[in-house]
This record gives structure tokens, C-alpha cells and sequence, in this order.
């Protein structure tokens, strides 16, 4: 059964299907100068008692609409490694045969309608790891995306950069706080943590750990400024976490990262569902 994601496309492209075909001069027919058929410009003559016949030619007609593929789904070869010596496992990019690749999107800072509307158009599932200082004037932005099934995963309550060098108990108070706010506000415990600014330690992998998180959630490719950069190689793999943010570009960047994930041949699927982290 197709997703809820690609049925809400199908029926997007309907709506578009019609309104294109009902489109001409602003509702006349073609050739129309907005007076009736058979009668001249200017002319004051009576309509004709005669009913007009309309050709078949002359009736607009919907343009067929082509349902889109539903997305292919993908076996899971990955499992989450477990969490080891009170530490959970730090993951950079899911090793996979698969053709897939993960889109996060991080912060939370801008909320512009388009964003959300790019991300339903390419029936792009994605991770948020959201920061609540960032969010939480206005949490409802975020609601609209999961309702298209996607997840809101832990991002601190502040986006302290330096928070990975500080005490355990500072680290363990911005990670609980998310987590409460996560679970009172969109009524999920997130699984997953990302630190801000990407660096970690031992102390926070144990307080990660300690909150009831799975793992640390870091990437190797990002879209920023408009492009593509890569900690490995010149192109997405198999596997890849994409590193964006809800940000004044995010149109651009998204742009950036669909070209490459359309020329690397991957498709983008939930990171939580493919891991096992829902």
C-alpha cells in the first residue's frame, strides 16, 4: 500500500493536473474575446433562440494525472551498535549495501512554509534533530512534518558548541531537558542525539547514554551555502548522513543536496526506520 507521504503527492499532482487544464485566458475559451460565440465584437444583436452546439474540441479536458511511483523500501542490513561500558556508540554514516541515504535537518531557527512545502514535493523523509531554545516559539512548524511520519530527535535545550567540555552535569541537563520538552511537546522520547556543533566526548556519550538515548548521530557530507561538502570523496555513497539546517537557504541547500543524491543513484529513506530507532 503506498505510503501516506506518496499518496498526499498523487493527489497534489491531481489538483495541479486540473487546474492546468482548466486554465486559459482567465476562464474564456480559446479564441474567445469574452462575448458569446457567433456574435461580433460591438454587435447589439439578440442572442439566437437556437442553442449553440458545443464542438468536441471546444470543451477543456483534464490532462490525465499520473500517479507518482511509490517509493522503493529497502531492507535494513544495519543494527545500531549497543551501548558498551555505560557509553553509547557514536555513528557517522551507516554502513549499507543498500542504495540509500539519510537527510537531517538540524536547529530549527528558521520556519518558512517553503521548506516544508520542497520537503513534501520530493517526498523527502527526514530526521530533525531540533534544539528547544530554537523551537519552541512556535513548535507547530514541525508538527506539519510529522504528520508526514517524520521524527524530532535531540539537539540540547541551548546549542552550546562547547557543551561536549563541560561537566557531566551541565551535559545531562541540556540532553533531559530536550528529551522532556521532545516528549511533552510532540509526544516522542527521541532516540537519537546530535551535538551541536558535531563534537563529543566521553563524558557525553555516557550522558546520552544515562538520558535513554540510542546514539550520537554525526554526519560525513553536509549541504551549506548552496553546495555540497564531504569529509570523504567528491559524491554521496550508499549509507551517507546529510547534515542541513532549517535556515534563510534551506532552498538552495536542498537544492544542492537533490542533485547530488539523483546523480549518486541514491534514494532517501528514514534513518530512525532503517536502524531501528523509531
Amino acid at each position: 500500500m503506498p505510503s501516506r507521504r506518496a499518496a498526499l503527492a498523487a493527489l497534489g499532482a491531481g489538483a495541479v493536473g486540473l487546474a492546468m487544464a482548466g486554465c486559459g485566458s482567465f476562464g474564456t475559451l480559446p479564441g474567445d474575446g469574452g462575448e458569446a460565440p457567433g456574435t461580433a465584437k460591438g454587435s447589439s444583436a439578440a442572442p439566437s433562440s437556437t442553442p449553440l452546439r458545443t464542438t468536441e474540441a471546444e470543451v477543456p479536458t483534464a490532462a490525465p494525472v499520473v500517479a507518482p511511483a511509490p517509493a522503493p523500501s529497502f531492507a535494513s542490513d544495519f543494527t545500531v551498535p549497543p551501548i558498551r561500558g555505560g557509553l553509547v556508540p557514536v555513528i557517522t554514516r551507516i554502513t549499507t549495501a543498500q542504495p540509500v541515504v539519510f537527510l537531517t535537518i538540524d536547529d530549527g531557527i528558521t520556519k518558512r512554509p517553503e521548506a516544508i512545502a520542497l520537503l513534501k514535493a520530493h517526498g523527502y523523509p527526514v530526521t530533525m534533530f531540533l534544539t528547544k531554545n530554537f523551537v519552541q516559539d512556535q513548535p507547530d512548524y514541525f508538527r506539519d512534518l510529522m504528520r508526514e511520519g517524520d521524527f524530532v530527535e535531540n539537539h540540547t535545550v541551548s546549542h552550546d558548541t562547547q557543551m561536549w567540555s563541560k561537566s557531566y552535569a551541565y551535559q545531562l541537563a541540556e540532553i533531559t531537558g530536550m528529551q522532556d520538552y521532545a516528549q511533552t511537546t510532540y509526544g516522542r522520547r527521541p532516540t537519537l542525539f546530535r551535538p551541536p556543533g558535531g563534537a563529543y566526548s566521553a563524558t557525553m556519550r555516557k550522558a546520552c547514554a544515562d538520558a535513554g538515548l540510542k546514539a550520537i548521530v554525526d554526519w560525513e557530507a553536509k549541504s551549506n551555502a548552496g553546495h555540497m561538502d564531504y569529509q570523504a570523496g567528491n559524491a554521496l555513497r550508499p549509507g551517507d548522513i546529510v547534515l542541513m539546517h532549517f535556515r534563510p537557504e534551506f532552498a538552495s541547500d536542498l537544492d544542492a543536496f537533490r542533485s547530488a543524491q539523483l546523480s549518486a543513484g541514491l534514494t532517501v529513506v528514514s534513518l530512525e526506520r532503517f536502524i531501528g530507532a523509531e
